[in-house]
């Protein structure tokens, strides 16, 4: 009887030592996806800049192309002003309405 609590202990011993070695592995494991996690976390918020920023020269450079096309329509917005201008002018003229 004693033999078997003997050999049992001895079982137990060894179970214990391979448990305690795979029990380290997976600290070491753990540890490193918690610094993975940690970076990730770090990585998100510095892309998460990024894209604000993007957004920001985004929006930058829609008006810096919009700007050409303002000035084109101010300019066409004042030739048609001034060929009705004119038009009415000549109109007026002809009826002899002009001083």
């Amino acid at each position: 009887m004693e033999l078997n609590i003997e050999h049992r202990l001895t079982e137990v011993e060894e179970r214990a030592k391979s448990n305690q070695h795979r029990i380290e592995k997976l600290e070491t494991s753990t540890e490193a996806l918690n610094r993975l996690a940690s970076s990730m976390e770090v990585m998100a918020e510095k892309q998460e800049r990024v894209a604000d920023a993007v957004d920001e020269l985004d929006g930058k450079v829609t008006a810096l192309e919009e700007k050409p096309a303002k000035r084109w329509e101010e300019l066409i917005n004042k030739l048609i002003l001034m060929a009705v201008t004119a038009a009415v002018t000549w109109f007026f003229s002809r009826m002899g309405l002009a001083s």
